[in-house]
C-alpha cells in the first residue's frame, strides 16, 4: 500500500534562499570618540638619577591611545636630560611612538637603591 502524498506549498523550498545583493555594509560598532587633547605640559625641571611619579599621553593622530592620559607610578630620570626620559605608547595595537610627559612629581622618599 502506498501512503498518500501531502501537497506541498509552492512557496516553501528546501533550497537555500538567496539574499538580495546590497551595497550597504552591515552595522558595526561605532568607534569610541577620541578624548579631548590634554593640556600643554609645563616645563619639567628634571633632576638626574631621580624617581618620579608622572602622567603622559600619546598625541599621535590615529593612535588608539590618542589623548588618553596614563598614570606612571615610577619613572626614572636617567641623567636628567629630557631627550633620555621617554614614555613609549606601547599598549596593544598602539603606535609605539613617544608619548608626551604631562606632569612629573619627585617621589619622596626615593626608592632604595638595589
Amino acid at each position: 500500500m502506498t501512503e498518500p502524498i501531502e501537497p506541498t506549498d509552492p512557496t516553501e523550498s528546501t533550497e537555500p534562499a538567496e539574499l538580495p545583493m546590497s551595497d550597504e555594509k552591515p552595522p558595526s560598532d561605532p568607534e569610541p570618540p577620541t578624548p579631548e587633547a590634554p593640556p600643554a605640559p609645563d616645563p619639567i625641571a628634571w633632576e638626574p638619577q631621580t624617581w618620579y611619579e608622572a602622567t603622559a599621553a600619546c598625541t599621535t593622530p590615529g593612535c588608539i591611545q590618542e589623548n588618553v592620559i596614563l598614570h606612571i607610578p615610577m619613572l626614572y630620570s636617567n641623567n636628567g636630560d629630557p631627550k633620555y626620559i621617554r614614555v613609549v605608547c606601547g599598549s596593544d595595537r598602539a603606535c609605539g611612538k613617544d608619548a608626551t610627559i604631562l606632569t612629573a612629581t619627585k617621589l619622596d622618599p626615593q626608592p632604595p637603591e638595589e
